[in-house]
């Protein structure tokens, strides 16, 4: 296929694409109890801005930070709300602040979802002002408000699960507003499983409105299916006030992991996944479905085992069990690819709990102690036929144990005919930030892209942001202190 024509896509941008990459640091900041935790919220024309929080929930106690477009600190204050609640979310939305948050009207006795706009002095501007609501019996302290945008930034979507008003009954409550804040749509749909019985993995909305949810509920034909979940694509199009579902995979699959992916380029939805054929056997099969927006059908569906000789690639060629298996692998980016394709990014992760004992005033106690581990990364890319097209591997080893993982994970970036990924090296040693890139026939390259000689580094992968076609903004730890990083590729 020539050059031209085939591309990873990054929103709805183009690009062209440079062989080196530039590397500006901020100025470092002293961590503080109050502030250990960071969240890029975006880059805007005059500046970019920053939340950071003593734990990593982010809806209370929070501060905001503006930082120059050189990376250095011009402000830092508690975030600049009155109301009484939960932040859930702050976006940068047409270069301005809106800070989402959740709060009881002790008037209507109703959950309200407010908005609190932020000029760029980190001042609130206007009084906030409600964009949804719903009876306290109703809302789910447990469950999370997900807000997020389309990626043209002119569609605000928020999303959440409620109680039904009858027992075994949920809803599911979605609501859409342009970029001006204006309410575009907000509905709930009914759901005959009880909240704790339905699961959310994703959701995202198009350039044009539609919203797209991946829901799975327990199955309704247990003794046909081998999953004891069904798996659903539920769509829903505003313009015909029409909300779809769609089912996923076959009955003789087990889904162990999926993840969707929304193609504004061709006007498409993908879902991917791995699956065995059975609870507790080998994880060694993957599925491909793509949705056609416009049209309203599926237009591939296919699943099949992967080819051992690839398997191993990907994993390296290790044979500690039985076979290869991509068990503990979970996705951590789905990159839509120009031709209907896609790219799957997933890592290994476990997770261990260590018990010791140990002595307090002479007498036993036994505590425990959480590992975490993040291993190897699997690369695949899946033809628009649902055939493989090439597989790469990222070695790695990474263990921690109390921090959550902190620095361990990866970050991905996508441009026009590469895709980036970024993670340290060594974290029990003053280890390096490595960069491994692939380009769209699959060949791959990894060097150091920041060497820590002078001084140590760690990037915290959690928190980076992709900010243009070609370059991210990224927290680290520089020698202790806090330190954005811009690098330009």
């Amino acid at each position: 296929m020539a050059f031209k024509r085939l591309f990873f896509l990054f929103l709805s941008s183009m690009n062209i694409f440079c062989f080196g990459q530039n590397v500006e640091w901020g100025n470092p900041q002293k961590i503080k109890q109050k502030n250990l935790y960071s969240q890029i919220i975006g880059e805007a024309t005059h500046g970019i801005y920053v939340l950071r929080c003593k734990n990593q929930d982010f809806s209370r106690e929070v501060y905001i930070e503006k930082y120059k477009t050189n990376l250095s600190l011009e402000n830092s204050v508690p975030m600049p709300i009155s109301i009484n609640g939960n932040i859930e979310r702050v976006l940068l939305i047409n270069n301005e602040l809106f800070a989402f948050v959740s709060a009881k009207n002790t008037i209507t006795n109703n959950i309200d979802i407010l908005v609190q706009k932020i000029e760029s002095t980190l001042k609130p501007t206007g009084i906030p002002f409600v964009v949804a609501s719903l009876p306290s019996n109703q809302f789910i302290d447990k469950r999370k408000i997900q807000i997020k945008t389309s990626a043209d930034k002119k569609t605000v979507l928020i999303l959440f699960l409620s109680r039904g008003e009858n027992a075994g009954e949920s809803k599911l409550n979605l609501y859409a507003y342009d970029d001006g804040l204006q309410q575009i749509f907000g509905k709930q749909f009914t759901l005959n499983d009880s909240p704790d019985d339905i699961f959310i993995t994703n959701f995202e909305s198009d350039n044009f409105g539609n919203a797209f949810v991946l829901l799975d509920f327990p199955t309704k034909n247990a003794k046909t299916k081998v999953d004891n979940r069904d798996f659903f694509l539920y769509a829903y199009y505003p313009r015909e006030d029409k909300m779809l579902a769609y089912q996923l995979a076959n009955d003789q699959i087990f889904i162990e992991e999926l993840a969707l992916s929304v193609n504004n380029f061709n006007q498409t939805v993908s879902v991917a996944g791995f699956y065995s054929s059975e609870n507790g056997a080998l994880v060694n099969g993957y599925f491909f479905e793509r949705f056609s927006i416009n049209k309203k059908t599926t237009e591939e569906k296919y699943a099949a085992l992967l080819d051992p000789t690839l398997l191993s690639q990907i994993l390296g060629g290790k044979m500690d069990k039985r076979s290869p298996e991509l068990k503990n692998y979970y996705i951590r980016k789905l990159i839509a690819r120009s031709d209907g394709g896609i790219l799957v990014v997933a890592e290994k992760y476990t997770r261990t709990e260590q018990r010791y004992s140990y002595y307090m005033n002479n007498m036993p106690q036994e505590g425990i102690r959480i590992a975490y581990n993040y291993d190897d990364v699997a690369i695949i890319s899946i033809n628009k036929d649902g055939s493989i097209q090439f597989g790469d591997l990222i070695r790695k080893r990474q263990s921690s144990v109390g921090d959550g993982g902190f620095v361990s994970g990866i970050a991905c970036f996508p441009t026009q005919d590469q895709l980036y990924v970024l993670y340290n090296s060594e974290l029990d040693k003053d280890g390096n930030i490595m960069l491994h890139q692939v380009n769209y026939l699959g060949k791959a390259d990894e060097r150091i892209v920041v060497k820590s000689s002078s001084f140590s580094v760690a990037l915290i992968p959690g928190d980076c942001k992709q900010t243009g076609p070609n370059s991210f903004i990224g927290s680290t730890i520089r020698d202790k202190q806090y330190t954005l990083i811009r690098l330009t590729f």
